[in-house]
């Protein structure tokens, strides 16, 4: 297998239906440009979603420029998108010249890759690049943000707009425009990453399962002085949670053990355990008169059932995940 200089990372567990139409979406351009090529990794979805996709691929007549990797068990995002850099790096001896990451539910315009591609030759300080995120209904979705603070947490917690307007540039959440801007971090969904990061930097922290991963990991390409933008010309759909049930609309379950793990592993990592413990009571105080401020005004907020509660007891029940800030911040 000859791979091309641009790799297209999808990263599947169980979505192979979505991870085809993803495939078959970008595939076009893919061959129009003929320097990308499309891996697919299967991280070990154990449904018949390597045989499902591998079909697909073969029927499609699209082995010219995909090809699919399976991995024996699920190892999270992060981890199965470095098996694919890695696989890739093995074969050719070096790192892609880009590395797109791609979700499986996603379905990229035409010209996607090489609005981000060209974004990022524009700006030599530039490491990352992401695009804008649409909703089935063609709404924009939030894809550029800025770290987390404690003061960020509260003011997420709480959402009362006028403090939010009041205390915009500490929001986690950043403005959608139509022009390129500089951003802090950029959604892992639609992200594009030049190669000297890697070299720089190392990979994606595989300690992460699910969740805070593209975080951390803009957060060290910033301090290794590499800048984010994004690039509102590359457009995807991007339906979102279906890999794991946390939907933007109808959250289908609690949210998991494993969030509450990589959001703590992120905050300790950056700011140390008191600020951390800040954080926590922060978002611990602010959350119930939220709640009660989008209820008096008839507004869902769409968040995952029980939240306080498992909140509250995933940090600080027995067993409690800041009783080994240590040993997550490792």
């Amino acid at each position: 297998m000859k791979f091309a200089p641009i790799l297209v990372l999808i990263v599947n567990y169980r979505t192979a239906a979505l991870t085809v139409q993803a495939v078959k979406a970008i595939a076009p351009e893919i061959r129009d440009r003929g320097d990308a090529h499309i891996l697919i990794v299967d991280n070990g979805s154990g449904d018949g979603s390597a045989v499902h996709i591998e079909r697909a691929i073969g029927e499609a007549s699209l082995g010219d420029c995909a090809s699919l990797l399976v991995l024996d068990s699920n190892r999270g995002f992060a981890a199965g998108n470095n098996a694919g850099l890695e696989h890739y790096r093995a074969i050719t001896g070096h790192w892609p010249s880009h590395s797109w990451l791609l979700n499986p539910d996603t379905v990229a315009e035409p010209g996607a890759l090489g609005a981000l591609v060209d974004g990022i030759a524009q700006r030599p300080q530039a490491g990352l690049a992401g695009g804008r995120c649409l909703r089935s209904d063609g709404t924009a979705r939030h894809s550029a943000f800025r770290f987390h603070t404690p003061l960020s947490e509260f003011l997420t917690a709480l959402d009362f707009g006028p403090l939010r307007s009041l205390l915009a540039r500490h929001d986690v959440v950043m403005p959608i425009s139509d022009t390129p801007f500089r951003a802090e971090w950029l959604s892992g969904s639609h992200l594009l990453i030049r190669d000297a990061v890697f070299e720089r930097i190392g990979l994606l922290d595989p300690a992460y399962f699910l969740y805070f991963e593209e975080t951390d990991f803009s957060a060290r390409a910033a301090q290794a002085g590499f800048e984010a933008w994004h690039i509102p010309a590359s457009r995807i759909v991007h339906i979102g949670g279906q890999s794991t049930g946390l939907t933007e609309h109808r959250p289908a379950a609690r949210r998991p053990r494993y969030w509450f793990a990589s959001r703590a592993r992120f905050l300790l990592r950056r700011y140390g355990l008191t600020q951390t413990h800040l954080a926590n009571l922060l978002w611990l105080i602010a959350a119930p008169p939220g709640a009660l401020y989008a209820r008096l005004r008839g507004r869902r907020r769409h968040e995952a059932p029980r939240l306080w509660r498992d909140f509250l007891f995933h940090y600080y029940g027995p067993g409690g995940l800041m009783y080994r800030a240590r040993e997550l911040a490792a």
